[in-house]
């Protein structure tokens, strides 16, 4: 399966978490109203003006996705240019692992494509940079309650910019 298959397979974020549980679709909400985006990120944002399509792998359950996705939701609202699409970690690692190449499959698995569908940027996997520079169990509380969420929108505006 190609990643243009791959894509048009996926769902939009509202369906994809509708499958969810209530307790994971609660989530949602608390960690959108976290993302503190600086005027000059939501500008660089909605001045893209390439067209982007993100493939995302992950799971409603996933609490990296359900921070860091909604981000990337928030980014799709900020620019008209952007699309998502959502499939499961099964089936990423399925095709998209192969795909790609890589060893090891952690969602959120972020792939931006390009118009017509080839890969244009890094992949984003499971947290942010900095939070991989930590010792997980030592920020865990933190990052949960989305204090890294800032994090995500640096490199998701690395992703998109190059």
């Amino acid at each position: 399966m190609d990643i243009k298959t791959l894509y048009s397979a996926g769902m939009n974020f509202e369906a994809f978490m509708g499958t969810g549980i209530k307790s994971e679709r609660d989530r949602i909400p608390k960690n959108y109203s976290r993302i503190a985006m600086t005027e000059e990120q939501v500008e660089r944002v909605k001045n893209i003006e390439k067209k982007i399509n993100f493939l995302v792998s992950g799971e409603p359950w996933c609490m990296d996705f359900q921070l860091n996705v909604t981000v990337l939701k928030r980014f799709c609202e900020l620019n008209a240019n952007f699309d998502m699409a959502i499939i499961t970690k099964a089936r990423g690692e399925k095709f998209l692992k192969p795909i790609l190449g890589v060893e090891e499959f952690k969602v959120p698995f972020i792939v931006p494509l390009s118009e017509e569908f080839e890969i244009s940027g890094e992949v984003f996997i499971e947290r942010p940079k900095e939070v991989k520079k930590h010792v997980y169990e030592d920020i865990k509380m933190n990052y949960l309650k989305g204090e890294y969420l800032n994090y995500t929108v640096q490199d998701l505006i690395e992703m998109i910019s190059k």
